[in-house]
């Protein structure tokens, strides 16, 4: 199946974007906040030496700790860099984007992450590519609920061509291939097509509204020339495979 987006959905997505670049100043205020936090539980620290009183600031330090890794991390994969394409290492990212999927997963969801010993070295935008990990592992999670697994492998293929590949590209050769699968609900058939379409969404009314995140998926494809397939099966899971073209 091709896909084409309107003039009117590519300006939803213009919005969206909007939307992540207003996100990303408030992260720099909550970061600015949480370093006033850290200063103030600094003193507390030196002007209380009660045992008591310890245990809890070095309780709330802790967890200082973990916001500060985590807004670090959110900065890192929503810089906008639309249009800056390099060389980079896509394992690197994908280990980044796990390590923050997994804090914000929930209990339920356990994460399995595999890397194959190849090289991973890609052509592309790296802030793009890194959302749209993001998108497809936020969307496996919805798809589970509360208890399941989510896996992101990462493998070096030798493709001579993409079988069911949504955008139909021309891609051969040497590609690293990541996937995310899950052990959801599973997509009807009847509805598999759609869901790439801005706004199209399986989860109901609890998420109405939504269905912006595999639209964003399918324009990263476009723009970075990513080969994209999609198998899913009601009551088993879904999988996404995403086809890069080695840059080395």
């Amino acid at each position: 199946m091709q896909l084409d987006l309107s003039v009117n959905e590519w300006q939803h997505l213009k919005q969206m974007a909007a939307i992540g670049e207003l996100t990303t100043g408030i992260v720099h205020d909550l970061k600015n906040q949480l370093a006033c936090i850290d200063v103030n539980m600094n003193l507390i620290e030196i002007l209380s030496k009660q045992p008591e009183i310890a245990k809890y600031t070095e309780n709330i330090k802790r967890q200082l700790g973990y916001a500060n890794e985590m807004i670090n991390l959110m900065l890192t994969m929503g810089a906008r860099q639309d249009g800056n394409y390099s060389d980079f290492d896509l394992a690197l990212l994908m280990e980044d984007v796990a390590t923050f999927f997994t804090r914000v997963s929930g209990r339920g969801i356990t994460v399995k992450t595999y890397v194959d010993s190849s090289a991973h070295l890609i052509s592309g935008c790296q802030s793009l590519i890194s959302n749209s990990i993001l998108n497809l592992c936020a969307n496996a999670r919805d798809a589970i609920g509360d208890d399941g697994t989510i896996e992101i492998s990462l493998t070096r293929e030798n493709i001579t061509q993409i079988e069911n590949d949504v955008l139909n590209l021309d891609l051969s050769g040497d590609c690293s291939v990541l996937t995310i699968r899950d052990t959801g609900c599973g997509i009807d058939e009847d509805k598999i097509n759609n869901i790439f379409t801005p706004f199209f969404s399986t989860k109901g009314s609890v998420n109405a509204n939504t269905g912006l995140g595999l639209a964003n998926v399918i324009h990263t494809a476009k723009e970075c020339g990513v080969g994209l397939t999609v198998e899913s099966e009601l009551g088993v899971g879904t999988t996404f495979k995403l086809y890069f073209k080695s840059a080395a």
